[in-house]
């Protein structure tokens, strides 16, 4: 059955027939895999169609791939389509596989994982973190951008796990906790990992990958990205430019001038791997196999883990774990600058899958739960457009006049758009770190018009006149703001919002002094 939509004025119409033919599908066959991978696919060249998604979708069992699509273009700019054998970002899905390769290296007797870290790391000050405390996000290690880089790197320099290490070395930043305290996740634990292999092996963390990983599991197109001399199998990362109009590859964005040469594209360990959709199955199948670990290996680095306290963590070592009727599921989000991706091995159901965006778009995480949704054989859910995103394409092409009135237009339509105000913040954030304070302005006043009930947004664009120094509009968008707590039966009378009323006319009162 096929639809065509003519005029925005015939989208709800088109949407409601959509959800219908996946509705219709979807329940003549809910235990049937092959129907509800077309779901997938229809669902997904839907939103491709609506510029909601730019990507692939692979799935698999143990035995073969099943199904590999691609939506839409390698390089947006040069119109260059999308291949199933693109070599994709996959961000934290990194630490899946180097994870992997530290619990091989435990079965070749090069450790322990109650090794300390101290052991490799003589300087460093937490004697408490062991290897297992560095898999499970629970070693208590400060973060190393905001403790270190922030403070001591120049960033026109390139940096190397080394550099970072001697960053920790050299100026001991406080343990946020004691190991085994509670689980927070860490980039710097699983460069430090990384960094262990190196040193335990006097091997490079690229060589123990290809010996101990690849070889075994017959992986052949990954690699770190900074290691890839031929790009012209790359899907290049995008993001929103609010300048252009439109999603371009990150090495053209205003945002990102030198992402090319980045401080810290050296890094391993916690991200930097490109990957295709037939490595990664083949990743999957070698796992479940027994080709890389043995099968108590396997068990021990998917099971989730205990806190000090023996509560228990919603992550393994190196994996994302989940059970539903005793099936247990395990996988890795990866994100990064314009890219995102979701890794997923549903251990009892027999399928592994791999959904990927080459543009940081907001709907991906929507997207892969409705992907499971279709294979639980659940109800499939219409995704809302962002309006945030969608304002910020008219943004530069349009007048603020007309970009205002469609602000007011989406924020009434809430059946087809959402809005929200971080969405709105974020970027009004960017533009105020580069002191665009009139273009971060327009995006609060956007928020008014588009969510003029939601009392936050007024209370944000009053605390940004405050900042500027003009306190005839910040006291008047406080009062504003005190009116529409005021008068939201849901929200009078709550102590929270009491208290919030009486920071707001202390603020007023100060600045009418």
């Amino acid at each position: 059955m096929k639809t065509r939509c003519s005029s925005s004025n015939s989208l709800l119409v088109c949407k409601m027939i959509f959800l219908l033919v996946l509705w219709v599908n979807f329940s003549n066959c809910q235990d049937n895999r092959e129907k509800k991978i077309e779901i997938i696919d229809q669902l997904l060249s839907n939103l491709n169609s609506k510029q909601q998604f730019n990507g692939g979708f692979m799935i698999g069992d143990r035995d073969s791939i099943l199904f590999v699509k691609v939506y839409g273009y390698a390089n947006m700019k040069t119109k260059q389509p999308l291949g199933t054998t693109n070599s994709f970002g996959i961000a934290s899905v990194n630490k899946s596989l180097t994870a992997t390769l530290i619990m091989r290296m435990v079965e070749l007797g090069y450790f322990t994982t109650e090794s300390k870290l101290v052991d490799f790391f003589p300087k460093l000050p937490y004697e408490d973190v062991t290897i297992d405390h560095l898999l499970t996000h629970t070693s208590g290690i400060p973060f190393y951008y905001d403790n270190l880089v922030k403070k001591y790197w120049d960033k026109s320099r390139k940096m190397t796990n080394d550099d970072l290490f001697q960053l920790y070395e050299q100026y001991k930043p406080e343990q946020e906790f004691s190991a085994g305290e509670k689980f927070s996740y860490s980039n710097a634990g699983y460069m430090f990992l990384a960094g262990i292999a190196e040193r335990a092996s006097k091997k490079s963390y690229d060589t123990l990958l290809n010996e101990l990983i690849f070889e075994p599991a017959g992986m052949t197109d990954t690699e770190r990205l900074i290691n890839i001399k031929d790009e012209s199998n790359l899907a290049k990362a995008h993001a929103l430019s609010i300048e252009k109009s439109a999603y371009v590859p990150l090495e053209n964005h205003e945002d990102y001038k030198g992402y090319l040469d980045s401080y810290f594209r050296n890094r391993k360990g916690a991200g930097g791997l490109n990957s295709t959709f037939t490595d990664l199955w083949k990743f999957s199948k070698a796992l479940q196999a027994g080709d890389i670990l043995n099968s108590e290996t396997f068990k021990k680095m998917t099971t989730p883990a205990k806190l000090n306290n023996r509560k228990e963590s919603m992550y393994g070592r190196g994996w994302q774990v989940s059970s539903s009727k005793r099936k247990r599921n395990i996988g890795h989000r990866g994100g990064s600058d314009g890219e995102n991706c979701f890794f997923r091995i549903a251990l009892g159901k027999n399928y592994t899958y791999f959904l990927v965006s080459n543009a940081k778009t907001p709907y991906l995480s929507e997207i892969n739960n409705q992907i499971k949704n279709i294979l639980r054989g659940k109800t499939v859910e219409e995704i809302k457009i962002s309006g945030v995103e969608r304002l910020s394409l008219l943004y530069a092409k349009h007048d603020y006049q007309y970009v205002t009135a469609k602000a007011v237009e989406m924020g009434s339509q809430e059946d087809i758009y959402y809005f929200t105000l971080s969405e709105f913040n974020t970027v009004s954030w960017n533009y105020w770190l580069k002191e665009d304070f009139d273009k971060a302005l327009d995006f609060l006043k956007l928020a008014t018009k588009a969510m003029p009930d939601n009392a936050g947004v007024w209370d944000v664009l009053a605390e940004a006149y405050m900042e500027l120094g003009n306190n005839e509009l910040a006291i008047k968008h406080y009062k504003i703001t005190i009116d529409k707590l005021n008068s939201d039966p849901t929200k009078k009378g709550k102590k929270w919002v009491k208290e919030w009323i009486v920071e707001m006319e202390d603020k007023i009162k100060r600045m009418q002094k």
